[in-house]
């Protein structure tokens, strides 16, 4: 593994004084406030039509800028998350090398002593809105947890992590479903039950759409999920 792993670079943040501070009400309706959205630094690019999302380290320094495309032309050629290009540069990152939000959020996870993970930037922000202060999410930006993700949460000194991915099934009887059960089993839990508490949040009520994520529906939506919880026996 070590020999692929590209190392965090440091980008100089005066690039993201060419962007504006302008917020959209789409993700204001999803459940993002403006004030969240100021918080995490999220920009606009008026000439690429896309919501910039600066990536910061847990000691806030600027390691990479995602765009989110709004254009349907700029989704079918980029998809819908893109590293920002300027020019001949990428500010890219290794994804798998940071939890997003942590810089944020580590007084709250290490006074609570647990971390929740999410998939996307947009729900940390949506947990932001939805708990400020208290808030101890952080987003993988995908699916999988890295070693070197695992070694960032073990060494905040946390008891319980809690797992909040996307809903990637439409039933719980499928097949589907049951793939999805044993990815996060193999990719997430067992990298870390033999040392924390872990926890999934599964959607056994209907309460989510299909690949909603459980912030996606709210704050009420969100508890309860988490009030129903299940823990997972850990693999002695």
């Amino acid at each position: 593994n070590s020999t692929s792993e590209k190392l965090l670079v440091e980008y100089n943040d005066s690039i993201l004084k060419i962007f504006q501070q302008y917020y959209t009400e789409l993700w204001n309706q999803e459940g993002i406030s403006f004030d969240s959205m100021k918080k995490y630094n999220i920009l606009y690019s008026v000439w690429q039509h896309s919501i910039i999302i600066p990536h910061y380290s847990i000691d806030n320094k600027l390691i990479g800028i995602r765009t989110r495309n709004l254009g349907d032309w700029e989704i079918e050629f980029f998809g819908k998350y893109a590293p920002l290009k300027i020019g001949n540069i990428f500010y890219s990152h290794p994804l798998g090398q940071n939890l997003y939000g942590l810089n944020h959020n580590l007084n709250a996870i290490k006074r609570k002593r647990k971390i929740m993970l999410v998939e996307s930037e947009k729900s940390v922000m949506q947990t932001d809105t939805m708990f400020d202060d208290d808030n101890f999410t952080v987003a993988l930006c995908g699916s999988n947890l890295t070693d070197f993700q695992k070694n960032i949460i073990l060494s905040l000194g946390v008891r319980e992590v809690i797992i909040g991915l996307d809903k990637q099934y439409e039933s719980l009887d499928s097949e589907e479903c049951k793939k999805w059960a044993n990815h996060i089993k193999e990719k997430i839990i067992d990298k870390l039950s033999a040392y924390v508490t872990v926890s999934v949040l599964w959607d056994t009520s209907n309460l989510l759409g299909y690949k909603d994520s459980p912030t996606d529906k709210g704050k009420e939506v969100l508890l309860e999920l988490m009030n129903n919880k299940i823990y997972v026996p850990t693999n002695e």
